[in-house]
C-alpha cells in the first residue's frame, strides 16, 4: 500500500461486517448503491461448518482457483462455483446449500490452490487463532500416503512433534499437488496414543 501510495481512508470508514449468510442470500440485481458514509466491505464471519477446513471469504480475491480445482482441474465434483454478478460475485456451493449438504467430498484441493488463506485447514486455523502457529518451528517431511496403492506424495508439516497440516508437492507425477480426503485430512490417527479413544 505504501509503495503505490494507496489510501483506503479516502473511501470513508469501513462498513460493519455483514451478518452471517447475508452475502450468500443476495441475488443479481439487488445491489444497492453506497450512501457514501462508509466504504462497503466483504467482511463476514468465518464459516466453520465442518471438521476439515474453514472458509473465510473476507480474504477471497475471486481468483476462481478453488472453483477450477473442484471442477475440471482435479476433482470433477463441482461442489463450489461462482454465484452472483457484479459487486455481489462470490464463491458459493451449488444452490447456496451448506457445505455438508453439498457435493463436497472434503478432498481439500481447493485449500491447496487458495493463494490468500480464504480456505484453510481447520487445524491451521485453530492454531492461528490461538497464536500457536509458527512456521519457523515446523519441519516438512515428504512421505508416501499409506491409504491406498496410488502412491501420492504427502508433505507432513510437523510442529511440536505433531502433524499440523498435510500438503502435496505440485511437481509430483502422481498427485500434481492434489489429494483425497484421506491423504489431506486423515493424519489424526498418527497422533493417537495407545489406550486413547
Amino acid at each position: 500500500m505504501s509503495r503505490y501510495s494507496v489510501d483506503p481512508g479516502r473511501y470513508g470508514p469501513a462498513a460493519a461486517e455483514h451478518p452471517a449468510g447475508e452475502r450468500d442470500a443476495t441475488r443479481p440485481g439487488e445491489h444497492h448503491p453506497a450512501d457514501g458514509t462508509a466504504a462497503d466491505t466483504v467482511r463476514q464471519p468465518v464459516k466453520y461448518d465442518n471438521d476439515s477446513y474453514v472458509r473465510d471469504y473476507s480474504r477471497c480475491i475471486l481468483c476462481y482457483k478453488c472453483v477450477e480445482a473442484c471442477g475440471e482441474d482435479a476433482q470433477n465434483t463441482f461442489a463450489i462455483a461462482v454465484a452472483g454478478r457484479g459487486f455481489d460475485t462470490r464463491i458459493s456451493t451449488e444452490f447456496d446449500v451448506t457445505l455438508p449438504g453439498s457435493a463436497c467430498v472434503y478432498c481439500g484441493n481447493c485449500i491447496g490452490v487458495c493463494p490468500t488463506g480464504a480456505l484453510m485447514p481447520a487445524s491451521e486455523y485453530t492454531m492461528r487463532q490461538a497464536g500457536t502457529w509458527d512456521e519457523s518451528k515446523q519441519t516438512v517431511t515428504t512421505t508416501i500416503c499409506p491409504y491406498c496403492g496410488v502412491g501420492c506424495n504427502l508433505e507432513l508439516h510437523v510442529q511440536d512433534n505433531r502433524i499440523v497440516k498435510v500438503t502435496s508437492p505440485l511437481d509430483h507425477d502422481v498427485s500434481n499437488g492434489h489429494l483425497c480426503v484421506k491423504g489431506r485430512f486423515g493424519f489424526e490417527f498418527v497422533q493417537r496414543r495407545a489406550g486413547e479413544s
